[in-house]
């Protein structure tokens, strides 16, 4: 009688054992997936923070100098279409590098001083003063080199 007692009380069954474990290996895969999307949309967001702070700085550049802080020869759509898939179709045809040396006050998340068409550097657009980040952020499998100024870009978070 004693004996059949203890095999009742085995403990935790295999079955219980598996389920568990199941939910545990779910619950990680979800967490998991989650914060790469977060980190995807902070570096979106950074990008979007850094274009904001270029927009503010070249217009009062701008308004100062009645020029942009740019250097080097300028870019047409042709050159950069094979490096920017997401050129607005509002731009005009000539872009040039950003002088970051020139805007005082900028920290920025991205990019490097300046140095022509540099994948880490910044180029503008003359006419519609678009800011564009060469190397891009990946995020869910496009790269974006612009946000929030460009009409055809949506940010999805």
């Amino acid at each position: 009688m004693i004996k059949n007692n203890v095999k009742n009380e085995n403990g935790i069954t295999m079955i219980t054992l598996v389920v568990t474990v199941l939910l545990m290996v779910m619950i990680t895969a979800t967490l998991a997936t989650n914060a790469y999307d977060s980190t995807q949309i902070s570096r979106l967001t950074k990008l979007e923070n850094d274009i904001e702070a270029l927009n503010d700085r070249i217009a009062a550049y701008y308004v100062e100098h009645e020029e942009l802080p740019v250097v080097g020869n300028p870019y047409t759509k042709n050159e950069l279409r094979n490096i920017i898939s997401d050129l607005s179709g509002n731009d005009g045809n000539e872009y040039y590098t950003i002088d970051l040396s020139q805007l005082d006050n900028l920290t920025l998340n991205y990019g490097d001083d300046y140095e022509a068409l540099s994948e880490n550097s910044y180029i503008i657009n003359v006419e519609s003063h678009v800011i564009y980040y060469l190397k891009g952020i990946n995020y869910k499998g496009v790269v974006y080199h612009t946000v929030g100024n460009n009409p055809t870009v949506t940010l999805d978070y």
